[in-house]
């Protein structure tokens, strides 16, 4: 939440700025915390303040808090309210309901008299309330509940790491790779789990790896990964990892999410706090030592994604690039991929790739009655073709129709969605991440969001949908078709979207991730590399600058 002040003389002229230095806390009572602010002239201050993460990774403590200006740290004025505005402040307090709505972080705005002012006041108040029993204690369900339900399965896997941790500890050297929401190595892990072994390091490092997903979880495989996580020195995730929620984690031990989404348009984590499926006061996401990202403009939406500061969010930029941009690799794939697919050959392809609607894995789906098949069959003519690439949440096939099938193929299954990309001309999508690589390209993109508004509701986007889409937006099918056939892509927002996504353009995150956050002091070594960014781009480990005027090579 932002509030904003105005600071003035005696004489209610407004402070300037220069005067004094000026900070601001919030007190109550004999108690003061920190409250960040910036300057935005003529005597007005931005206090910008987290209420998921006020206080490092803790929420705002409950109390009833002022304003007070500190000029030159030194205790100054209180913060009034005007009294013919009191409307605005029920307005602002929130109510955010968390914990299956069994907990509530109430934020709300009042007044208080004191002498000749109304001190604004913010009051802050965690609250919660027991689940209402509608079974017997002993009943069956009550009784399978409590020895096998969820917090006794996070109880029991609490247990068998502290067992772990106590018994074995963590072993020199060992780094552990490590996903609960993919079956195998890929993205962002894939690059730097190859990358050390390119570079020799797996001879200096025990690499580990552990990948599965919600449907295959058996205690043998959670015994397995709380092992390997106890015993390691530095975990590597790439995605929400539920497993680490409860345990007593060594402060030593390096945990980093190399987050598999460069930027994306809804709202994820802390983000959505209070919204349809909030996360938890204290979740997985709080464990990270660091967290990656592609830009420093990113650093600030992936602080309050995770729960964490911004001083624990390097932007290395996404090790996965370092494939997308590999020459060599881009060259092999798109001659193979001409071989296995002939009759693609000579075509202006289009790609597919929404990403799905749901809330999680389990009941992912993409309303297939959205595509009117025929006339996007018309649209595109014989010297064209589409390949659908749904999310791999989604189960169910792309309903292709008969007639249809020799312009129209279903790629949900192909390896490898991001090489896709080098094939494609023209990219239609929704909310999807796959925009981040694309965008590398200079290609075109569409955006079909007919549920723009509904998404926006339940999901929240950081910025304005339409400000933020790298393309034109489409709101109907007729508007897409006519986006196909017109050709008028507003392509112009691309070059805009990669600056603001990008700091490096080159095959050196990888590198950038090993040396800064596994072999280095991550903080340190980013502040010292952004002052030399020239001698980054000609390192030893041969990452290489990528030039987009070129045209890619097609076979």
């Amino acid at each position: 939440m932002t509030i904003r002040v105005l600071l003035t003389r005696c004489d209610n002229e407004p402070l300037r700025n220069a005067e004094q230095n000026i900070t601001f806390q919030l007190v109550d009572g004999l108690r003061t915390l920190p409250a960040p602010a910036t300057s935005e002239g003529a005597g007005v201050y931005a206090l910008h303040l987290n209420v998921t993460a006020f206080a490092g990774r803790s929420a705002i403590p409950d109390g009833i808090w002022r304003i007070q200006a500190l000029l030159d740290n030194q205790g100054g004025p209180v913060a009034s309210y005007d009294g013919r505005a009191l409307e605005r402040l029920d307005d602002a307090s929130r109510v955010f309901l968390f914990n299956a709505n069994q907990s509530a972080l109430t934020v709300s705005y009042d007044i208080a008299e004191n002498a000749d002012q109304l001190d604004f006041l913010l009051r802050s108040f965690l609250l919660s309330r027991s689940p209402i029993a509608s079974e017997h204690p002993l009943s069956p369900k009550r009784l399978y509940e409590k020895f096998f339900g969820m917090a006794a399965k996070q109880h029991y896997a609490r247990w068998i790491f502290d067992a772990f941790t106590r018994l074995v500890g963590p072993t020199p050297g060992r780094i552990l790779f490590a996903s609960d929401r993919r079956g195998n190595t890929e993205g962002n892990l894939q690059r730097v789990h190859e990358r050390m072994v390119e570079r020799g390091l797996d001879k200096k490092f025990d690499l580990r790896t552990s990948f599965r997903l919600p449907h295959t979880t058996r205690w043998s495989s959670t015994i397995h990964i709380l092992y390997l996580i106890a015993t390691s020195e530095i975990v590597l995730l790439d995605d929400y990892f539920p497993m680490l929620e409860g345990l007593k984690v060594d402060p030593r031990k390096r945990i980093i999410q190399l987050w598999h989404a460069g930027s994306g348009f809804k709202s994820v984590g802390f983000s959505r706090f209070g919204r349809q499926d909030s996360p938890n006061l204290w979740d997985a996401h709080r464990y990270y030592t660091y967290a990656i990202a592609g830009s420093v403009n990113l650093v600030p939406v992936y602080a309050e994604v995770f729960g964490i500061e911004e001083s624990a969010v390097i932007p290395t930029g996404l090790p996965r690039v370092d494939l997308f941009l590999d020459e060599e690799r881009t060259r092999t794939f798109v001659s193979g991929f001409y071989s296995a697919h002939p009759e693609l050959r000579d075509k202006r392809i289009i790609l597919f790739a929404p990403t799905y609607r749901g809330s999680d894995i389990e009941n992912a789906f993409y309303d297939y009655s959205l595509i009117d098949f025929d006339a996007l069959y018309e649209a595109c003519g014989p010297d064209t073709v589409v390949l659908f690439r749904m999310h791999h949440f989604v189960k169910n096939e792309v309903p292709i129709p008969e007639q249809h099938q020799e312009r129209f193929f279903d790629f949900t299954r192909f390896e490898d969605g991001l090489r896709l990309l080098h094939v494609t001309d023209l990219l239609i999508t929704d909310y999807s991440s796959i925009i981040y690589e694309y965008s590398l390209l200079d290609r075109p993109m569409l955006f079909f969001a007919p549920d723009e508004v509904n998404y926006a509701a339940v999901n929240g986007f950081h910025r304005p949908y339409d400000e933020t889409a790298p393309g034109r937006v489409c709101t109907t099918f007729e508007d897409l078709i006519d986006a196909i056939s017109s050709r008028e892509y507003e392509q112009s927002k691309v070059s805009r979207f990669r600056a603001e996504n990008f700091d490096r353009i080159d095959t050196g995150a990888a590198d950038r991730v090993i040396d800064w956050l596994i072999l280095g002091d991550p903080r340190n070594a980013f502040h010292e590399n952004s002052a030399r960014d020239d001698e980054l781009e000609g390192s030893t480990h041969e990452s290489k600058t990528v030039d987009l005027s070129q045209e890619d090579e097609r076979t």
